[in-house]
């Protein structure tokens, strides 16, 4: 397979510290501006997000611990390049270089060519800072429309159940995700998710998580991010799935320095949890009431008129209809103490956005109600609508509406619900219950 050598100036080069927010602005600008640096640009930095996200789910651990690779130790200088690696007898090893683990990724491809757009070398600190994981981004053309693929392998702290999930179908549209779970206790994901914003596009992600840490991920799209020129990827699902469980990918693991904060191989025999099922709201009095119990309060303080017309425990969000309109209800409930004081006092001190409105009733709560739309300070259109009653102990209630069905759908228009009918819910008896 011929593999052409292509620019990488300006792509995961600049992307140190950017969070997701700046990732979402890159696909945006994509989508103005088909560009593969772009696309480079955006990946790195959810990247660069994703290690921070797991670094503070992570648990501390005491103590350094010795890097240890396959074939025996590597070394990092001072400068964060990688120094050189001896093996088992002493005799110097080479590590490799951003070239060899591109061939071995291209040998795992079908027939076709490979544009590389970026590549890290293994044991090399890269944009994110990270000596444990290195990452590439190829076009790939197999003869039926150039293609975006991705990969990288991390030598990392997170167990299976928290580095191989199905993204959350609320969240994101998705055809369908296979997720399995090996004698071994590796997990293996292949989620098809689409678009919100590009019609048509596609986007396949596959990810094996081994119990010591080590995480393998492919990500395919059919075309470039803001312009699919095809059907599906490339790689269809049996592909994608003997690509993740190939052994050549432990030649890259092998040129990791491993964390020290990697887990103990164990065998997994335990259940893992539900992928995307997201933690109940803590109930003023410190106990945690089950997302159902959350709708079925919220459905019995509806509004005359209004109708429960669906729901979705699992999320914690009720569909309600009211004059002919449909829209999506949701209530967080936040339990007496500090932290609710805190909220309290920046919702009462803090800079209000455009629509928002305060009121302090004689009974000591602070009640806001507000509309934004793509953000708290835009204004056009309105897509979101919300009430919240604060009281002085620091308990609150939130009531949020959204013109949709799920968590990406939402639309201009006016909402089944009024804001003062939201502030009615909010501030209604049941919840001091």
């Amino acid at each position: 397979m011929p593999v052409e050598n292509g620019s990488c100036d300006g792509s995961a080069d600049g992307v140190d510290g950017f969070e997701d927010e700046f990732a979402r602005a890159l696909r945006g600008a994509a989508s103005l501006a088909p560009e593969a640096a772009l696309f480079t640009l955006a990946a790195g930095a959810e990247r660069v997000g994703r290690r921070r996200r797991g670094r503070r789910r992570a648990v501390l651990a005491g103590g350094l611990a010795a890097v240890v690779l396959a074939a025996g130790s590597v070394g990092l200088l001072a400068d964060g390049t990688a120094a050189d690696v001896f093996g088992p007898s002493g005799e110097r090893v080479r590590p490799m270089t951003s070239e060899e683990v591109v061939g071995l990724v291209t040998g795992l491809l079908p027939p076709g060519s490979v544009t590389v757009l970026a590549a890290e070398t293994p044991g090399v600190a890269g944009p994110s800072g990270n000596v444990h994981e290195t990452f590439g981004v190829l076009l790939f053309d197999d003869g039926k429309g150039a293609s975006l693929v991705s990969y990288s392998v991390e030598r990392g702290s997170r167990k299976p159940e928290e580095a191989a999930v199905c993204l959350d179908p609320f969240s994101i549209p998705k055809e369908g995700c296979d997720r399995s779970v090996a004698p071994d206790g590796s997990v293996t994901v292949i989620d098809k998710l689409r678009d919100v914003n590009v019609t048509g596009l596609r986007k396949w992600q596959a990810a094996r998580a081994e119990p010591d840490g080590t995480v393998v991920r492919v990500t395919e799209y059919n075309g470039q991010p803001a312009a699919p020129n095809r059907e599906a990827p490339p790689l269809v699902e049996e592909q994608l799935g003997t690509m993740m469980s190939a052994p050549e990918w432990d030649r890259v693991v092998a040129a990791l320095p491993a964390d020290p904060k990697a887990p103990k191989a164990k065998p997994a025999q335990v259940a893992t949890p539900s992928p995307g099922a997201p933690a109940a709201t803590p109930g003023p009095d410190g106990s945690t009431p089950a997302a159902p119990e959350l709708v079925a309060a919220l459905a019995g303080v509806l509004p005359p008129g209004a109708e429960a017309s669906g729901q979705d425990a699992e999320h914690g969000t009720l569909l309600v209809t009211y004059e002919g309109r449909t829209s999506m209800l949701a209530v967080q409930v936040q339990p007496a103490g500090a932290r609710g004081l805190e909220e309290r006092k920046y919702a009462e001190e803090g800079p209000p956005t455009p629509l928002e409105v305060r009121e302090k009733p004689a009974d000591g709560t602070l009640v806001v109600t507000n509309r934004f739309g793509n953000g708290k300070t835009a204004v056009d259109p309105v897509l979101h609508w919300l009430a919240a009653v604060y009281y002085p102990d620091g308990r609150s209630v939130t009531v949020s509406e959204w013109n949709g069905e799920n968590g990406y759908t939402f639309r201009p228009g006016t909402p089944a619900l009024s804001p003062e009918q939201l502030k009615a819910v909010a501030t209604a008896p049941v919840w001091r219950n």
